[in-house]
């Protein structure tokens, strides 16, 4: 597959099963880190700890549009990753939430006086049923992520299918 700018193709997307405590910790700190080197930046001033932990939050968190369909066995999420640098999409999947994440290209230099995010971006997908995190597939077609979550089955133990007499 030829893709425009390195972004993520096909044969790059890792899918991991992670808990969503795990996902939670790996994303804070993340957040932590980049408020870390905010502060540091700034020349380690004090009193600015909530407004270098939102910047941090939202250079982190991603804003990318996530689209979430339903069918009877799965449920379908899709994304555009054209914005991801190759080999850096990767996919952690817990029953109730999924997150995405990647390095964003970079695009151009840094004007003077500005410090781009350059680490991994993630954006947390909650899920209105439960899946199966160690069946998932992730496709990408064009820059366009497209990944499948079967849905658990539930089962009722002891439950009796009725039959006709």
């Amino acid at each position: 597959m030829n893709t425009k700018q390195g972004a993520a193709t096909a044969t790059t997307i890792r899918v991991n099963d992670v808990n969503s405590t795990e996902q939670a910790r790996r994303i804070d700190e993340a957040i932590a880190h980049r408020a870390y080197e905010i502060f540091e930046r700034r020349g380690g001033m004090a009193w600015h700890e909530l407004e270098d932990w939102r910047r941090a939050e939202s250079e982190v968190r991603s804003k990318r549009c996530v689209g979430v369909t339903s069918s009877d066995d799965a449920l379908i999420v899709s994304c555009d990753v054209a914005g991801f640098e190759e080999d850096s999409v990767e996919i952690w999947a817990a029953p109730r939430r999924i997150t995405i994440c990647g390095k964003p290209i970079k695009h151009q230099e840094p004007k003077p006086g500005s410090y781009p995010y350059r680490g991994d971006i993630f954006r947390v997908v909650p899920l209105s049923v439960e899946v199966e995190p160690t069946r998932i597939t992730a496709n990408v077609k064009r820059h366009f992520l497209e990944i499948r979550l079967p849905k658990v089955r539930a089962t009722h133990p002891g439950s009796v299918r009725a039959r006709a007499a």
